[in-house]
């Protein structure tokens, strides 16, 4: 193992301990030769902030070889504490990496908490590819927040065990907080799209599913269950004399009691598949996928029990003193040959019968 001494040169920050060490006159000539050319790039003000660090494989230790003295002054530190005021500094690391499973190139966000257990992988693949590209969110003395790009080729000398990431800097600042406000406008924009087409699926006074919402989920259902072989059910609700009740207390008073009986019947068709929906005026519709006529008849029942219990006056009745639904179940296993509308009739049928018997009541 060569012997290395830690030394850096007082008064300049063009050379360092490689140059000054025992190593091969190869490793010194790169150096020496990025040193020089790094040297005539920071005489010319280029806004890039150029660097040369420096990996000891067997040391495990970390320095640069140069240090814009721009570098330096954005960190408030002298060149040889750069390596740990910059390292301390940065709270997020993005990496660029050509993907393997699409075109084009993947992003990595590493947050500060994994950064260190990250190191050693990045390092070998800066290695294994002789590039390394990547985007810095770094915290400078006072505060404030700057995002540096690196973008470096590594080279590795392995007699003397050295990895040489030869590289520069540039203040991307601008461009990542343009980029994260597009992003913050993006995903305001997908709220508000959600926001629209959730309330396009509701019915604008009740406030459940509406029609067109109830008409697609049935469409759904109807393909996935007839794909599974598995029960449908649909129960068809009618308030009893709704009209009489318009009249006799007006339609405000109707919107509602229109109101208290879809929240009533939403609440009873509790599991999460289950769909309430007004149908259209004072009829609602009650979607009830993976269920047989018995366990929709139940359902029936229990949303039946539910508005009997509100005991909404209802005097213009001629069934009951308070607002009551008559009910038409219907279940069946879809049939690819047929459309839903089979089974929409069939409900329909049987809440026709409900009425005919008297209403304030339920049949299937």
């Amino acid at each position: 193992m060569k012997k290395e001494q830690d030394v850096e040169t007082p008064g300049s920050e063009n050379t360092g301990r490689i140059i000054n060490g025992d190593y091969s006159a190869a490793l010194k000539e790169r150096v020496a030769e990025c040193v020089s050319g790094f040297g005539r790039f920071d005489a010319i003000g280029n806004p890039a902030i150029p660097y040369l660090s420096a990996w000891h494989e067997w040391q495990k230790g970390m320095w640069y070889e140069y240090v814009s003295p721009r570098f330096c002054r954005l960190f408030q530190c002298r060149a040889s504490e750069i390596a740990a005021v910059f390292r301390n500094s940065i709270r997020e690391r993005r990496v660029y990496r050509q993907s393997k499973r699409r075109k084009g190139v993947a992003t990595e966000i590493i947050a500060l908490g994994k950064m260190k257990s990250a190191r050693k992988s990045l390092r070998r693949e800066g290695v294994a590819t002789g590039l390394v590209e990547a985007i810095y969110k770094a915290r400078l003395p006072g505060g404030k927040v700057m995002w540096l790009k690196d973008q470096a080729v590594v080279e590795s000398f392995a007699a003397d065990g050295i990895l040489l990431s030869c590289g520069c800097l540039t203040d991307v600042t601008k461009e990542m907080e343009a980029e994260a406000a597009l992003k913050r406008t993006e995903a305001a924009l997908q709220r508000a799209n959600q926001q629209l087409q959730r309330l396009a699926a509701l019915d604008g006074l009740t406030r459940i599913a509406n029609r067109r919402r109830l008409d697609s989920r049935l469409q759904q259902e109807w393909r996935r269950l007839g794909r599974e072989n598995g029960m449908l059910a649909l129960i068809m609700c009618d308030i009893d004399y709704f009209k009489r009740y318009n009249d006799t207390y007006g339609h405000q008073e109707g919107d509602e009691c229109l109101k208290t009986v879809a929240r009533t019947i939403e609440r009873t068709a509790r599991r999460p598949f289950d769909l309430a929906a007004r149908y259209g005026g004072e009829e609602f519709a009650v979607l009830l996928p993976h269920t047989d006529l018995d366990g929709a008849l139940q359902v029936a029942a229990e949303i039946h029990a539910a508005v009997k219990a509100l005991k909404y006056p209802h005097a213009g009745s001629l069934v009951s003193p308070f607002v009551s639904l008559s009910l038409g179940v219907a279940a069946m296993i879809p049939d690819a040959a047929k459309t839903p509308q089979v089974l929409v009739e069939r409900a329909d049928k049987a809440l026709y019968a409900a009425k005919k018997q008297g209403r304030n009541r339920i049949v299937g």
